[in-house]
């Protein structure tokens, strides 16, 4: 038994495919920037300002789940911290630094929420670079620029950061 698509006329078919393809260009970069964030996070990305996310870690304390994303802006191919919280179903940004300020996570989240993404951002930084890699990188860095979070994270990757010039 043939189905009644394939009896439609050729331009049918054609018009039919290409609607479809439509479809799926319109609803792809949706997709693809959700990368595996939750849905309730993804709607409180400020979409005016980021045209693209990658989750980078997450952790949960005092009844809310954090999540750091990279956050880029149009264009931009360094990315910006974005930390979103959710509890009760409802985000919150807690954290969103686009203009690339050094700034430490603890200002804005709890320290042992700063010091778990921390964490999860170095291991990932380990596992896209490699361990050699990293540790040079942060040798080559002054100690005193460290936040807690960011010496706390080191301390347990055990590797020491480079000494504070004088």
């Amino acid at each position: 038994m043939t189905h009644k698509f394939l009896k439609k006329p050729l331009f049918v078919k054609i018009a039919v495919l290409l609607f479809v393809g439509w479809i799926i260009l319109k609803v792809a970069p949706s997709f693809a920037q959700s990368n595996n964030i939750p849905a309730a996070v993804n709607s409180c990305i400020p979409k005016a300002q980021v045209a693209g996310t990658e989750p980078i870690g997450s952790t949960v304390a005092q009844g809310k789940n954090y999540y750091l994303l990279a956050a880029y802006e149009q264009g931009d191919p360094i990315a910006s911290d974005l930390i979103i919280s959710i509890a009760k179903k409802s985000c919150r940004r807690e954290f969103y630094n686009p203009t690339g300020d050094r700034l430490a996570l603890a200002s804005a989240v709890p320290q042992i929420v700063a010091r778990q993404l921390t964490l999860q951002r170095y291991q990932r930084e380990i596992k896209r670079i490699d361990r050699t890699a990293f540790e040079q990188q942060v040798k080559q860095s002054r100690s005193d620029r460290w936040f807690d979070e960011e010496a706390w994270a080191l301390q347990q990757l055990h590797i020491r950061s480079g000494k504070a010039s004088q």
